[in-house]
């Protein structure tokens, strides 16, 4: 006896048919799977990119910040005397007028501190940090280096900071130690749009009864011409960074950051 393999309908011998999807349908499908995977990979390399561009900012605040640490550090240190304490009026012993080798800034004797107002736009300060440092003291200057330890006969090292912004809009530093050339420039933070300072001034400094207080802040201008260098207590600096619009690579403009502003205190003076 010989058996069909094909099933049949019962009853009519009709052949069964297999059941499974038509070309039209696997067409269909395909497409919307294809719209799906476009969907999800937009949606990663917009993440990716939002998340790219995040970390490029948190670079350049990081750098930032970094810079502004180190000026902030530094000057603090005006007027700092390894030897002894130093007070407001100690006079020139411990530090004697001098003038600067790389920007032929001069301090007034007893005054660790000096600078120019910018004229420019934007405008552009500068600002000079003068203290004299054993070598082992663990005082580092403002590119993070600490001051060789002199010989017997020159127990102290002259070391004079220099603050500015360059052409490129970079906040850079140099050294010069014991009135030699100064380094090379550090930079210390990038996209920096202007930066401006006021001193904080004891006014009655010169009084035979001075007040020790910060009575006035004035630019770099005034405070030379009032003659008032010996009598800075405080420094407040204002940078303003223009940062790259890292969202939208294509603008020209900076993005939206408000300007960073910070009194700093003398440590020698407060």
């Amino acid at each position: 006896m010989t058996y069909s393999t094909c099933p049949r309908y019962p009853g009519n011998g009709t052949q069964l048919r297999q059941n499974g999807f038509s070309l039209i349908e696997l067409m269909v499908a395909v497409v919307i799977g294809l719209f799906i995977v476009l969907g999800l990979s937009q949606m990663f390399l917009s993440m990716y990119t939002t998340s790219k561009s995040q970390s490029t900012l948190s670079q350049y605040q990081t750098g930032q910040a970094q810079g502004i640490l180190a000026l902030t550090n530094t000057v603090q240190l005006a007027g700092y005397f390894a030897k002894t304490p130093t007070t407001i009026n100690y006079g020139a012993t411990a530090l004697p007028a001098f003038t600067n080798t790389g920007d032929s800034s001069v301090f007034v004797a007893g005054a660790g501190i000096v600078g120019t107002a910018g004229t420019g736009t934007p405008k552009q300060d500068t600002i000079d940090i003068y203290y004299q440092s054993s070598g082992s003291d663990n005082v580092f200057n403002c590119q993070g280096g600490v001051t060789p330890i002199g010989s017997p006969t020159a127990i102290y090292t002259t070391v004079v900071n220099s603050f500015s912004v360059n052409a490129s809009s970079q906040l850079i530093c140099t050294v010069s130690v014991a009135g030699a050339a100064p380094t090379a420039p550090l930079v210390l933070a990038n996209n920096v749009q202007n930066m401006t300072i006021l001193y904080g001034v004891d006014t009655t400094g010169a009084a035979t009864t001075p007040a020790y207080t910060t009575d006035a802040y004035m630019t770099a201008t005034q405070v030379g011409a009032a003659n008032l260098w010996l009598y800075v207590r405080a420094v407040q600096i204002t940078l303003n960074f223009c940062t790259a619009n890292v969202f939208n690579p294509a603008s020209t403009s900076c993005s939206s950051t408000a300007p960073w502003v910070q009194t700093i205190n003398l440590m020698v003076k407060s």
